[in-house]
């Protein structure tokens, strides 16, 4: 009995396959909630990107780095794949990769507070307000953005979000330039813990349209691996049920 009980073991350790991950690094944003949110490890693309291609036997490592550190470390091959990447940026940054089908867009939007009564049209009539946009705006957007933040002294660019929403309430900058629901995230975030009121009422303005963003891997193979899973997400309608669960409507 022992030795039909040992073969029987041995038959089944050949024939069912051992299924393990492989492992990517991809460098996400670090304050991008709800988009990306580091301290709980998950938001809208780090699910995306997980749900895409764990079908296909890869798990992600999420690191968290500024936009201009994300761009460093792709280029030198610290991370398989960064978000947050367009044709724009990968010409100007002169980046080596395969680019992924649109993942995601940011709907950006001019904030100011109400009481000024600010009334803006075109985006080059921001040259002359104070302005604290997201890091890696200009060469992201391009442009006439680009030219009206070149032009314009008070401009300025940082990668904490949040910082961008508190400067705004405490009327340090006219204008903050940054994505809806990143702005409605960090607004509800700041008014709860109590030191900036941030219900006073904003205006915001559609200059810049949406912002489409695509996904930058070295390894063509898992870039494909990504876009044939994020079809299959569009098409089950769970792409839009991730969203959905990271609103804050």
């Amino acid at each position: 009995m022992q030795l039909k009980t040992l073969l029987f073991i041995l038959f089944f350790s050949f024939s069912v396959p051992c299924f393990s991950y492989q492992k990517i690094t991809v460098a996400f944003g670090d304050a991008l909630a709800p988009w990306v949110m580091p301290e709980t490890n998950n938001g809208i693309i780090i699910t995306l990107i997980k749900e895409s291609l764990e079908p296909a036997g890869y798990e992600i490592t999420p690191l968290y780095y500024p936009y201009a550190r994300r761009i460093t470390s792709f280029r030198s091959k610290d991370v398989d794949a960064a978000c947050d990447m367009n044709l724009k940026t990968i010409e100007k940054e002169s980046l080596h990769g395969f680019l992924s089908d649109e993942a995601y867009a940011y709907e950006n939007f001019a904030f100011t507070l109400k009481k000024n009564h600010y009334k803006f049209i075109h985006i080059n009539e921001l040259v002359s307000y104070s302005l604290m946009s997201w890091q890696g705006a200009k060469t992201h957007l391009g442009g006439e953005y680009e030219e009206m933040a070149n032009k314009n002294p008070l401009y300025v660019e940082n990668h904490n979000q949040e910082l961008q929403v508190q400067m705004l309430f405490l009327e340090r900058f006219d204008v903050i330039q940054l994505d809806l629901q990143i702005f409605n995230h960090y607004r509800s975030k700041i008014e709860k813990e109590g030191n900036i009121k941030t219900s006073i009422p904003v205006d915001k303005f559609p200059l810049f349209g949406q912002s489409p963003n695509n996904i930058l891997f070295h390894d063509e193979k898992v870039r494909d691996a990504f876009n044939k899973g994020l079809k299959k997400l569009k098409r089950s309608g769970r792409y839009d049920e991730i969203f959905a669960s990271y609103s804050l409507e």
